[in-house]
């Protein structure tokens, strides 16, 4: 029977049997639920962030964050005093660094990563006026 329904769905019988058995444990076929942090979006949000920083190549993290409302109508969690202290002085310990400095980092917290020099200059001279350094 099992074999016959795979066939029909063009599925292997392992998934229907797995599917068989969740079924018969829980009750449903659906996900379970997992370990680790909740999501903090939905697919809408992610859709119109993806839509965002697609339109809007050199946006920070930061500001994705702050459209959020408009789209959802909730408040996005500001920083903590804490945090906003500790990456104030973070940019003023670097603030002095060269070019050549700066070409060694790699900033994974950006949603794309710009290989040309120009635009490795823009976003950072963006991320400095942002925090009041330029």
């Amino acid at each position: 029977m099992q074999s016959d329904v795979a066939r029909g769905l063009g599925v292997s019988q392992s998934v229907i049997s797995r599917l068989a058995s969740r079924h018969r444990t829980t009750g449903s076929v659906g996900d379970r639920p997992r370990s680790g942090a909740p999501r903090v979006t939905d697919h809408n949000d992610d859709q119109y962030l993806r839509t965002y920083a697609l339109r809007h190549r050199y946006a920070s993290a930061t500001e994705l964050q702050a459209r959020l409302p408009d789209v959802r109508g909730t408040r996005v969690t500001p920083l903590t005093p804490r945090h906003r202290r500790e990456r104030l002085q973070w940019a003023q310990d670097h603030v002095t660094w060269t070019m050549q400095q700066w070409s060694t980092v790699l900033f994974t917290d950006e949603c794309r990563l710009h290989l040309k020099l120009h635009a490795c200059v823009v976003q950072l001279t963006g991320l400095l006026n942002e925090a009041g350094l330029w």
